[in-house]
């Protein structure tokens, strides 16, 4: 049996929840595009079902990593195996699979431009850690969706790359300078361990140093930086261009990878935002709850244990549909 995608409330009707995924899944999604996708996926079973056949595309056509594995005819195949379907089956999938086929256009075309350009790009899969090690002996962790991207001749000529996410690099001491770009602000190293926080839809970079010293620098004006040493924590303010230095570090800035959380009288919104970070989750909390405190640690513990825990302590009530979380209360 084929299951219909259904549409959100008549409120939002007018939205089209399919044409919203792309943004969801690539992590450029605002608050508003995040809110949307959950209310529709929580709205049927048929649209998590429609969802989850959206991703496996989506993750078919975000594994080609380099030049040297391109494959345009396999490429090419995708886009036709993706097209054909249209014809044979209801209208409210022909849009699911439409918009996956223009996905897998662009990413050819994209080749094609990595085989002129030599570029190679490394994303990590939704919902899980990714790890690699670059040509010069660097070693990165990418949390969930992260994406880095270089260009030919890296560990040689230069060591300059692009971040789009978050990654803890341990980074080998070289005489070529390592640069990574994460939009608005940039990091400079020799050798060194830290991790960089550059999410989209967020109005921070954040740089936390965990070994050796790390330079954090305004893109388009380097002199305007701040060198940042092990234990301690840097931002650039997107909006005001202003980098900030704190000589302390956070655990909950790497319990993505270290899977430690620890909080301190922290408010259950900074909560929130700690463990969908951490879980790759979406997680809504009830506002009515946000005088609330917590103080609790945990390590490596799995997210259901999380929640029971955040659940018995605070008396919450907990709604949750796989990935999706809503938590409620009567407050503090």
């Amino acid at each position: 049996m084929i299951l219909i995608p259904k549409a959100m409330d008549s409120e939002n009707k007018h939205i089209d929840p399919v044409g919203l995924l792309p943004k969801f899944l690539s992590g450029d999604a605002t608050p508003e595009v995040k809110r949307r996708v959950n209310e529709w996926l929580s709205a049927d079973p048929a649209n998590q079902a429609a969802f989850e056949a959206f991703v496996k595309i989506w993750e078919m056509t975000s594994t080609v990593t380099g030049t040297d594995d391109i494959d345009l005819d396999s490429e090419w195949r995708k886009l036709e195996s993706a097209i054909i379907p249209v014809r044979t089956i209801p209208f409210a999938w022909k849009r699911i699979i439409q918009v996956a086929a223009s996905i897998i256009l662009i990413l050819t075309i994209g080749i094609v431009g990595l085989k002129i350009t030599g570029s190679r790009s490394e994303k990590a899969p939704m919902h899980e850690l990714s790890t690699l090690n670059l040509p010069d002996g660097t070693y990165i962790s990418l949390n969930a969706e992260s994406r880095i991207i270089y260009k030919k001749g890296f560990g040689v000529t230069h060591r300059n790359l692009s971040l789009k996410g978050e990654a803890y690099f341990e980074v080998e001491e070289s005489g070529i300078p390592f640069i990574i770009n994460a939009g608005e602000a940039s990091v400079r190293v020799t050798g060194t361990k830290f991790n960089v926080k550059a999410y989209a839809d967020k109005p921070e970079v954040k740089v936390t140093v965990t070994e050796g010293t790390v330079k954090l620098y305004e893109t388009d004006q380097p002199q305007h930086e701040a060198s940042l040493n092990a234990g301690a924590t840097g931002t650039f303010d997107r909006s005001g261009k202003v980098i900030k230095k704190q000589l302390s570090v956070n655990l909950n800035d790497l319990s993505w990878k270290t899977g430690i959380i620890d909080f301190q009288n922290t408010s259950i919104s900074e909560a929130a935002e700690v463990l969908m970070n951490t879980y790759h989750i979406q997680l809504e909390i009830d506002p009515a709850l946000g005088n609330c405190l917590l103080t609790v640690r945990f390590d490596n513990q799995e997210l259901d244990s999380v929640i029971s825990v955040l659940k018995s302590t605070l008396d919450l009530s907990v709604i949750r549909r796989k990935r999706y979380i809503s938590i409620s209360g009567k407050g503090c």
